[in-house]
C-alpha cells in the first residue's frame, strides 16, 4: 500500500486537526466584514459562545483521542511484531476522521452561512446552523468514542476469544485460479451507533480492494466475511495489515482503530508446453541440451553402417539394403545422446537504480521467464536428464537468497514454489549464480536482460541462452482513468465517466476515487513508459551482444497455451 508523501501528511494533519474547527469562524468573519453585516457583529459574543459550546468539546476530544490512538497502535504493532509505519502517516490516518460525506455536510453549512449573511436570509441561516450543529454533534460523539471506547477494542483484542483473523482459501493456488479472501471476527467490540469497517487496498497486481462492514452483532458472535480476488498472477503476495475503522451511521466520520490482519497468498506458476520451432544445428555436431532428440529413424539426421549381429533389427533400412546388396542399419548421430547434467539458471537481475525501480511495470515478463524455466526442467527430466534449478528468491521473510533445487530429489510442486518466490532483484548477477554450474555440467540461462552479462566466460561444458527480448515483450502502457484525460482524450474520458467505472453508488464512480487511483497507478504507468522506450532503444543491441559471445542462443516467444523457442545462434557468433 502506498504511503502518503510527508508533505501531504503534514497538510492533511493541519487541515483535519485545525481547519475543520476554525474554518466556519474564519469564513463567517470574512463574509461579515465584506458584506458589512453590522447586525451580525452585534451578536458576535453570543455566536462565539455557541461555537465554544458546540465546537470546543469535539476539538478537545479529538486531540486527546489522536494521542491515545496513535500510542495504542504503535504499541500493538510492537507487540505483534508488525511494522508501525512512519509516524506522520500514522498520525495523518488517525487525524483524518472526516469522510467525504462529512466534508460535504460541513461545506454545505458554510455555504449556507455565506448566503444567509450575503442576502440577510434568516431562514437559510437557521438551516446553516442546523447543518453545522448536526456535523459537530456527530463529530463530538465520534471523538468521544475514539477517546474512551476504542480502548475497549484494544483491550478486547488482547483476549484469546476476541480477534480479527485474515486468510486466503486456498492459500496456495495456480496462477489464474480462483481464490477467496476471508475475514473472521470473534467478539469484536462495536460501539452503539457505529459500524465496523475493514479496508485494504491490497497489492496493485491483484486488482482487488478489500471492503467489509459489520454492525454491533460482532460483539456477541462470530462473523465471517469473504470476497473473491479478481486477478491471481504468479508471486508471493503479502497483504495487509488491513485498516479497521468505526464509522457513524450518518457516514460523516470515520475513526481509525488500528491496522490489523495480515495474510499471504502464494500463486504458483503453471507449466507450459514448449515448442522448438527452429533448433540451431552445431557445425561440430555437439549435442544440444535443449533440442528434442529424434525417437524414430529419419534419413535427415541418421548415418548408415553395415549390419553386424547384435544391432537393433528395427533400424534396418530395407530399401538401401536392397540397393547395396547387404544389410544396412541406421546409426544415430551424436545429437540424440542426451546430456548427463544440466543446470537451469533463472536470470532475474536488474542493475540497482532506476531500472530496478521500474521493474514494477514488467511483472508479466518475469512470469513468462519463470514458466519457461520450470517447463524446461520438466522437459529435460522427462528425457532422463539430471536437472538442477538455480535462482535468487524470497525466503518468505522478504530476504533474497540464492536457492538450488535438484529436480531429481524434489517434487515438481517444489519447483513451482521456488518460481512463485522469484522477483526482480539487484543483488546477484548471473555470473554469481553460474558458480553452481560444474565443469562437467551444461548450463541454460533463461533471461530477458536489458544489458549483456559481464564479458567473462561462464562455466560449464556448454552455455545456452533462452532470451526473451524485452522490446518484443513490452507493450506501450494503456492509459486509464485520468491518464486518458491528461493525454487530451477528453471524449474517451467522458464516455468512461458516463458508463461509470464501478457499480452504481460505489466510491469508484467519484472523482476523488479517480484521483487516488491515478496517484496509485501513475508510478506503474510511468515505469512502463520508461521501460518501453528503453527496450526499444537497447533491446536489439543486447541480442547482438549475446550472439557475439559465441554461445547458443534461443529466442523465447511467449504464447497463450505454449511458449516457442526459436534457434538464433548455434555458437561461435553465427546467426542462423
Amino acid at each position: 500500500m502506498r504511503e502518503p508523501h510527508p508533505l501531504w501528511s503534514l497538510a492533511g494533519i493541519g487541515m483535519h486537526g485545525c481547519g475543520l474547527f476554525f474554518l466556519p469562524l474564519v469564513i463567517g468573519a470574512c463574509v461579515t466584514g465584506l458584506m458589512g453585516a453590522a447586525e451580525v457583529a452585534e451578536t458576535g459574543d453570543v455566536f462565539l459562545l455557541l461555537c465554544f459550546v458546540f465546537i470546543g468539546p469535539p476539538m478537545v476530544l479529538q486531540l486527546v483521542g489522536i494521542v491515545l490512538r496513535v500510542a495504542r497502535e504503535r504499541k500493538m504493532a510492537r507487540a505483534t511484531g508488525q511494522p508501525s509505519g512512519e509516524f506522520l502517516s500514522t498520525l495523518h490516518r488517525h487525524v483524518s476522521i472526516i469522510t467525504s460525506r462529512g466534508w460535504g455536510a460541513l461545506g454545505t453549512g458554510i455555504i449556507f452561512i455565506c448566503l444567509s449573511l450575503s442576502f440577510k436570509w434568516a431562514s437559510l441561516g437557521m438551516l446553516a446552523v442546523f447543518c453545522l450543529v448536526l456535523f459537530y454533534g456527530v463529530l463530538g460523539y465520534a471523538s468521544f468514542v475514539s477517546t474512551f471506547q476504542v480502548k475497549a477494542f484494544a483491550s478486547g483484542m488482547g483476549r484469546a476469544q476476541s480477534e480479527v483473523q485474515r486468510a486466503f482459501q486456498p492459500a496456495v493456488i495456480q496462477a489464474g485460479e480462483a481464490v477467496e479472501e476471508r475475514f473472521t471476527l470473534r467478539q469484536v467490540p462495536v460501539p452503539a451507533g457505529f459500524n465496523l469497517l475493514i479496508e485494504d487496498r491490497n497489492p496493485a497486481v491483484l486488482q482487488t480492494e478489500s471492503r467489509y462492514t459489520v454492525g454491533a452483532g460482532a460483539r456477541s458472535r462470530e462473523i465471517r466475511l469473504s470476497g473473491g480476488i479478481r486477478v491471481t498472477p504468479r508471486g508471493l503476495h503479502h497483504v495487509g495489515p488491513a485498516r479497521v475503522y468505526f464509522q457513524d451511521l450518518f457516514g460523516l466520520t470515520r475513526t481509525s482503530v488500528a491496522s490489523l490482519a495480515t495474510g499471504t497468498l502464494k500463486v504458483l506458476p503453471p507449466f507450459r508446453a514448449l515448442e522448438i520451432v527452429a533448433p540451431p544445428r552445431s557445425r561440430q555436431g555437439a549435442p544440444d541440451v535443449i533440442t528434442q532428440p529424434h525417437r524414430y529413424a529419419t534419413e535427415d539426421y541418421f548415418r548408415f553402417k553395415e549390419y553386424v549381429p547384435g544391432d537393433d533389427t528395427r533400424r534396418i533400412h530395407w530399401r538401401l539394403s536392397v540397393r547395396t546388396g547387404k544389410l544396412v542399419v541406421r546409426q544415430p548421430e551424436t545429437r540424440e545422446i542426451t546430456t548427463q547434467s544440466v543446470v537451469l539458471l533463472l536470470d532475474s537481475y536488474l542493475p540497482q537504480g532506476q531500472l530496478l525501480k521500474d521493474a514494477i511495470g514488467m511483472g508479466e515478463i518475469l512470469d513468462r521467464l519463470v514458466e519457461t524455466w520450470i517447463s524446461m526442467a520438466k522437459e529435460l527430466q522427462d528425457r532422463g536428464t539430471q536437472v538442477s534449478l538455480v535462482t535468487v528468491a524470497d525466503d518468505g521473510s522478504g530476504k533474497l537468497v540464492a536457492e538450488v533445487v535438484d529436480a531429481g530429489t524434489g517434487s515438481r510442486r517444489r519447483w513451482q514454489d521456488l518460481g512463485a518466490r522469484v522477483r526482480w532483484q539487484g543483488v546477484m548477477d548471473l555470473p554469481t549464480l553460474a558458480r553452481e554450474v560444474g565443469e562437467n555440467a551444461h548450463a541454460v540461462a533463461v533471461s530477458s536482460r536489458f544489458t549483456a552479462p559481464p564479458p567473462e566466460p561462464l562455466p560449464g561444458q556448454t552455455f545456452t541462452w533462452i532470451y526473451l527480448p524485452p522490446q518484443e515483450a513490452l507493450t506501450p502502457p494503456v492509459p486509464k482513468g485520468l491518464h486518458v484525460l491528461l493525454q487530451g482524450k477528453v471524449f474517451e474520458y467522458v464516455k468512461t465517466a458516463v458508463r461509470l467505472p464501478g457499480p452504481a453508488g460505489s466510491d469508484e464512480n467519484t472523482f476523488v476515487r479517480e484521483v487516488l487511483d491515478y496517484l496509485d497507478q501513475s508510478a506503474v504507468y510511468k515505469a512502463r513508459y520508461r521501460l518501453f522506450h528503453r527496450a526499444q532503444r537497447l533491446g536489439s543491441g543486447t541480442m547482438k551482444k549475446l550472439i557475439a559471445r559465441g554461445e547458443t542462443v534461443y529466442r523465447l516467444v511467449p504464447g497463450a497455451g505454449r511458449h516457442k523457442l526459436e534457434g538464433i545462434s548455434a555458437g561461435s557468433g553465427s546467426v542462423l
